[in-house]
């Protein structure tokens, strides 16, 4: 049956209508002041003593150069009033980042040069009343001319403990290759100390090459219990073979960011630098979160990333977590939930990461979805983590207009000018820091979420906003994969995303054999979010599973999640440990090593094609398992000849003086026990204590010694 190019298009568009859920965005609104110019990398954060404050920043060229936006809320986010940074040491700035302390001072973080190459260093200015005023303009810099400064982020310590409100800063130093620098503030950004090296040049004289760029995107962050990381995306330089993958690296600190340990790789990447679908550039940077909440899950450490599918070359947001302080990491999973498997065409990149105060993860990123005939527009998508991040709820929209990479372009001047025309006419369209530059933030006091993103609905970039509460969605379902055959029916879980807080949700699991369930053969009520499946489950039945949602504390409900189908493969297995009983061709599952035996791990010792848990002689290769006395004993074990105690056949026959040895060690000196027991049986009669005796070593020196009778046969 062909595939016509419509039936293409149809399913791709109800593959994109089933990953979005029916959770309308939440009301947009424009952040910074109506320009054509662009606007850009942004950042929010809420300010935990007064949660009706909200700032925000971003890279502005409303002048028709880079300056730091600067936009303020006392609503919540509903309403917003904004400006340019002033409080400057070079003409141009860029990179913006932002943080807060626990006690509400603000922190502005800005990649600060001279269009005139005098200097660049990374500047901070603070603000002490919530927003309303900045000032304390503090560098720190390189000799000038000498370095170039670039993407900086900073983190603060709101841990209450010895070093809280040290705030720490990380970037890359240019020029190529590129180094991982870092600094810390103790004082409350009065001042900074000496710049540290985290992230050195990489070389080896081996490779052709020589120096390795040490990375970019470099991202501090602090535990619960003070530790210092830094995290960013770099080669991991493989001295052998000259290769340099892509790769997620960190070092960490126990002293407050004073010394910190020898870079490692967290995993490789794929993809970093690249482009999706209107020439939108993606990278692999690391986007961390801590839990410091106190809470189930305090002290867990968070990275999510863009990674390209190595195959079908689509880009995930993937999500990796430590719980043991960076000492070892989860495998990945997906934050997104629309399809991505065999075929996947829909891009997610430029994801951001916050843990609130109560451990729930919040996570946005662009998403291509929304234009499943093209993939070509984008949206701002969010979802959340309830359970420490294990899992990710259902995904929701949260821009009302998609981005149109056509509308991001736009002329700029790199040199400042304050003319009011800003820019000539002659000046070309181009892209900017790979388009729509290379962050958005979130933010969060408890449920209120506030995010910010570029936006492209008045035609050319502009910051957009929303802020929401966090919703109670229908269950996101994991396993078993909506479409599997599953080989095994024992093994395989219900498993769905929690969807609400920890001791605050329940589940109610309906399966049944038709899509309308009308009689479901399996009804689970739990507050756990994996039940395991029915022992019998019909070969080749098409089962259908869906889940619903319950909240304890305010007695509602979801609407029940979409509905999921798999198939359990024709599989005869008579002790159901997922292997097949041989002689069934038309199994799809692997035949089984024993059969009337359960087995799951197939352990066959000999390699003789029979699980060590039927072969009547482990040890030995007998396929044919011959048993001629009948004694569940193998030929192969059995006895060969009695007195032959060693097992070894000697010069002058199978019986000599070293069995005679042999047995009276194991008799009177603890010695090791024959390999064949039956076989120290000389006389052929058991014993009151056993099947040797001192009968069977009197009998085997009358053999040796005084030509007594031989023994008998086995």
């Amino acid at each position: 049956m062909k595939t016509t190019a419509l039936s293409v298009v149809l399913g791709l568009a109800l593959m994109a209508a089933a990953a979005l859920s029916a959770m309308p965005p939440p009301p947009n609104y424009q952040i910074s002041s109506p320009s054509s110019q662009l606007q850009n990398e942004e950042m929010i954060w809420v300010c935990p003593t007064d949660s009706n404050i909200v700032i925000a920043d971003w890279r502005d060229f409303r002048l028709g150069y880079r300056r730091i936006g600067l936009g303020r809320s006392t609503d919540g986010g509903n309403t917003w009033i904004d400006s340019l940074v002033t409080v400057l040491k070079y003409d141009l700035q860029s990179d913006p980042c932002l943080d807060v302390d626990r006690n509400g001072n603000f922190y502005l973080g800005m990649l600060d040069y001279s269009s005139d190459d005098l200097g660049s260093g990374i500047s901070i200015v603070k603000s002490t009343d919530k927003g309303l005023s900045w000032s304390s303009l503090v560098t720190v810099e390189g000799p000038p001319g000498l370095y170039f400064e670039d993407k900086e982020f900073i983190t603060i310590n709101r841990t209450a403990g010895i070093y809280d409100g040290y705030l720490y800063i990380a970037w890359a130093r240019f020029p190529n290759p590129t180094r991982i620098m870092f600094c810390r503030s103790i004082d409350g950004a009065a001042s900074f100390e000496d710049t540290v090296i985290v992230g050195p040049i990489q070389y080896d004289s081996t490779c052709p090459w020589g120096d390795y760029d040490a990375g970019q995107f470099a991202f501090p962050l602090v535990g619960s219990d003070g530790s210092v990381y830094v995290f960013w995306v770099g080669a991991d330089l493989d001295t052998i073979t000259c290769s340099y993958p892509s790769s997620l690296k960190k070092v960490k600190s126990t002293d407050g960011g004073v010394t910190f340990s020898d870079p490692e790789v967290i995993r490789h990447t794929l993809g970093n630098w690249s482009q999706v679908d209107g020439g939108v550039d993606v990278y692999n940077a690391p986007i961390c979160a801590a839990d410091i909440s106190g809470g189930p899950f305090d002290g867990n450490l968070y990275i999510s990333y863009t990674n390209v599918d190595d195959y079908w070359w689509s880009y995930n947001i993937e999500f990796i977590r430590s719980t043991d302080g960076g000492a070892a990491w989860s495998e990945p999973i997906y934050i997104n939930d629309d399809y991505t498997g065999d075929g996947a065409v829909f891009d997610q990149f430029h994801p951001w990461l916050f843990c609130n105060e109560e451990g729930t993860l919040i996570a946005i990123w662009y998403d291509q979805r929304t234009d499943p005939i093209n993939h070509y527009k984008f949206d701002a998508f969010v979802a959340y983590s309830f359970d420490g991040g294990e899992s990710f709820t259902t995904n929701h929209r949260i821009s009302e207009v998609s981005i149109d990479p056509n509308q991001l372009e736009k002329s700029f001047s790199q040199k400042p000018t304050f003319s009011p025309l800003a820019l000539s006419p002659t000046e070309s369209m181009e892209p900017v820091a790979g388009k729509i530059a290379e962050y958005i933030g979130v933010t969060a006091f408890k449920d209120h979420v506030n995010a910010i993103w570029t936006d492209t609905r008045n035609g050319n970039q502009d910051v957009f906003g929303a802020n929401w509460e966090i919703p109670f969605m229908e269950p996101r379902l994991i396993t078993p994969v909506d479409g599997d055959t599953l080989i095994n029916d024992t093994t395989t879980k219900f498993k769905w995303a929690t969807c609400w807080k920890i001791n605050d949700d329940h589940y109610r699991l309906e399966a049944a054999y038709d899509s309308e369930f009308t009689i479901p053969f399996l009804v689970q009520e739990t507050d756990d979010n994996i039940v395991p499946q029915p022992e019998v489950i019909p070969y080749m039945t098409p089962i259908y599973w869906r889940v619903k949602a319950f909240r304890l504390s305010t007695g509602d409900s979801t609407e029940y999640s979409d509905t999921h189908v798999f198939w359990v493969g024709i599989c005869f297995d008579s002790d159901f440990d997922g292997y097949g009983d041989p002689g069934h061709p038309e199994n799809v599952c692997p035949d089984d090593n024993c059969p009337t035996v359960y087995n799951p791990d197939q352990e066959d010792f000999d390699a003789d094609s029979v699980g060590d848990s039927c072969d009547n002689c482990i040890e030995v290769y007998n396929p044919d398992q011959a048993d001629t006395d009948g004694d569940n004993v193998g030929d192969a074990c059995c006895c060969t000849a009695r007195g032959n105690v060693d097992d070894i056949v000697g010069v002058g026959g199978p019986i000599d003086v070293a069995d005679l040895t042999y047995l009276v060690r194991y008799l009177f000196q603890s010695g090791d026990v024959p390999p064949c027991p039956e076989q120290g049986n000389v006389d052929g009669i058991e014993g009151v204590g056993g099947p040797i005796d001192v009968a069977d070593l009197t009998y085997l020196v009358a053999y040796l010694f005084k030509a007594g009778s031989a023994p008998p046969e086995c």
